[in-house]
């Protein structure tokens, strides 16, 4: 395996310490005390030691960072090879780009049940329509989207395959996440039955596949980790609760019998029809015993996106577990190796496991409560993204082939396939994960508060003694519509598990308006729609004595408007008499609209009638 290069220097006699030296040819500003002896004698040694830092912190550091600057790079030079081939006229809507160098797409119909790739092409052409909301990429995304639907099912259950997450959740779930059609929930959800049907109630997984029933039992692959976000999703929106569980016991399998004691991976783990492990093996790795770079991947991705579900603690572990050994066997550029134990003469670089890590661990990042290993993680994701961004991975945005990164492995030489298949190309799936990735890196990278599916991660304190009449500003980005997403707050002693627990709640509803609770239901004195990507600023005046509250929205360019006054607080929350939390909650999914510059403040003699009225409630707003 490639390791960096570690040197041993054996430390100088140190009379005083220099300041902190700065390489800034190294991309960042390295602190490095370096020892200084005041003596001639010792000076040129100090000289020598000087370079030879410098040159260490030159070898260590990035040749740059990643920044908004080159995440917006990429996502140009994506957008420019996507449209390309959304726009090339030989290739219909019912084929799926899989594999290329500098020739065309191979393609995939989207009539092949047991392939695994069609979601990715339309679920890169969502993510750039959410970059800016240009129809094109709507219309082609849609056009690709719905041609997988015939896939939701099937009745000969060899011919559904473990992968529909991969086909459903990067298609049409993105499609339901940007437009909130049902048409993409129903469809989802069908898809979600489906999948179950693949559950084995008695060992606890989902069985990876039929075709090899041969040499296989009742199978577990670490790819099908992925997979169930599609359970667990539906099983939030409308599915059968019970899939919920099913994927939950499956991600625990896995976290039990295939993640070694080291945190590497196995690839295939075999059970009877009673539950025993028969084997631990691989399929595409170098041996049963080695770690495949994109297995390692899935499990990370995978064990991330479960705990973003349950919260369960073990998905944190199993995640932080599978991460650290694949951070400690990187090679210098944060590319790994297709397999981290195959000799030097069979390795070769994986860009799709490197994409992958690099969007998992953004998120993973975000979970984990030490903010030493937070940062730890944060930074392995952008020293990947630095290089997959480099001319070294990153295609040239015009010319050569139509992929957008290079010298990805879809299945090395082994023994089960000597030829190989799709070695040093551009992968579909790695062009993906490196759109998300760099997509996950823009939206993260802008502060703020970013809404939640569940309680109680939805929820952010706001201190004590927020008594009285209470004024809170805040500025609202919805980042899709229609959504479903509520800012509400809850007094300090309060246990935020539901909406009930919200005696206030502006909400950004789903026919694309914002209204306020009040009472036992929604409502709105003035008609304030809104639209994706597009910042509000929200004002409320709470009176806590009262139990009332009024809330005004202006929109960019516009004047405030009136939407709530002297509402009622929730008739059915539990006492409120503080300010004390806010909870920043989606509808639908993760991330569906930001919150920025939240304040609370007390109200004072100058501020008591600016905007208020004075009649009774509902009557026109006072100028």
């Amino acid at each position: 395996m490639n390791r960096k290069r570690i040197i041993k220097v054996q430390s100088l006699p140190v009379m005083e310490m220099t300041p902190a030296l700065v390489c800034p040819q190294a991309g960042r500003a390295s602190r490095m005390p370096f020892p200084v002896n005041t003596t001639r004698k010792n000076r040129g040694k100090s000289v020598l030691w000087l370079l030879v830092g410098c040159l260490c912190v030159l070898a260590a550091a990035p040749a740059r960072a990643f920044d908004d600057a080159a995440a917006d790079r990429v996502l140009q030079a994506a957008q420019q090879k996507l449209r390309a081939t959304a726009s090339n006229p030989q290739i219909p809507t019912t084929q799926y780009p899989k594999a290329t160098t500098n020739g065309p797409w191979r393609l995939v119909p989207n009539t092949a049940n047991i392939d695994w790739v069609q979601g990715f092409f339309p679920g890169q052409l969502w993510l750039m329509y959410e970059q800016g909301r240009d129809p094109f990429w709507r219309t082609q995304a849609d056009a690709w989207t719905r041609n997988l639907e015939l896939q939701k099912s099937n009745t000969d259950i060899r011919q559904i395959t473990h992968d529909l997450g991969f086909k459903f959740m990067n298609s049409f779930g993105q499609a339901y996440r940007l437009t909130g059609d049902d048409y993409y929930r129903q469809v989802l959800l069908t898809a979600a039955g489906s999948l179950a049907r693949r559950f084995n109630p008695t060992v606890g997984v989902i069985d990876c596949c039929d075709w090899n029933d041969g040499t296989w039992h009742v199978p577990m692959v670490t790819d099908t980790m992925m997979n169930l976000e599609l359970l667990f999703w539906a099983a939030r929106n409308g599915g059968d609760s019970a899939w919920n569980d099913m994927a939950l016991r499956h991600a625990l399998k896995t976290a039990s019998d295939m993640v070694r004691a080291d945190g590497g991976t196995f690839h295939v783990v075999d059970y009877s029809t009673s539950g025993a492990i028969l084997s631990r093996s691989t399929f595409q790795g170098f041996s049963d015993s080695s770690t495949w770079a994109r297995g390692q991947a899935w499990a990370i991705y995978g064990f991330t996106m479960a705990y973003r579900y349950t919260r369960d603690p073990r998905m944190l572990q199993a995640a932080q577990k599978v991460t650290d050994y694949y951070l400690a066997r990187l090679p210098a550029d944060s590319v790994p190796n297709w397999d981290f134990n195959a000799p030097a003469e069979q390795q070769q670089k994986d860009s799709s496991a490197a994409a992958i890590v690099a969007s998992a661990l953004q998120e993973l990042s975000r979970y984990v409560s030490d903010p030493t290993v937070a940062q730890r993680y944060r930074n392995a994701a952008l020293a990947t993204l630095d290089s997959l961004g480099s001319p070294a991975y990153l295609a040239p945005a015009t010319g050569g082939g139509p992929g957008i990164l290079l010298h990805g492995v879809a299945f090395y030489r082994t023994a089960i396939k000597p030829q190989g298949e799709d070695i040093d190309k551009s992968l579909i799936y790695s062009d993906y994960y490196l759109v998300e990735a760099v997509s996950r890196f823009k939206l993260w990278n802008q502060g703020g508060w970013l809404s939640t599916l569940g309680f109680p991660e939805s929820v952010r304190g706001l201190g004590t003694g927020n008594t009285g009449v209470r004024i809170v500003e805040f500025d609202v980005t919805p980042l899709s519509k229609p959504i479903d997403g509520v800012i509400g707050y809850a007094d300090t002693s309060t246990n935020v598990t539901a909406y009930s627990s919200l005696a206030m709640s502006i909400r950004m509803n789903p026919s694309g308006f914002f209204d306020v609770r009040r009472g036992g239901a929604f409502a709105a004195l003035a008609s304030v729609p809104y639209q994706a990507n597009t910042t509000y600023h929200v004002r409320m005046r709470t009176d806590l004595n009262a139990k009332t509250y009024s809330v005004w929205v202006r929109p960019p360019g516009g004047s405030e408007v009136l939407v709530a006054d002297r509402f009622a607080f929730r008739s059915d929350a539990p006492p409120t008499d503080d300010l004390g939390k806010v909870a920043i909650k989606s509808g639908h999914f993760d991330n569906e609209f930001r919150v920025q510059n939240h304040t609370v403040r007390a109200e004072t003699a100058s501020t008591s009638s600016v905007g208020l009225r004075t009649g009774p409630p509902g009557a026109a707003q006072k100028p």
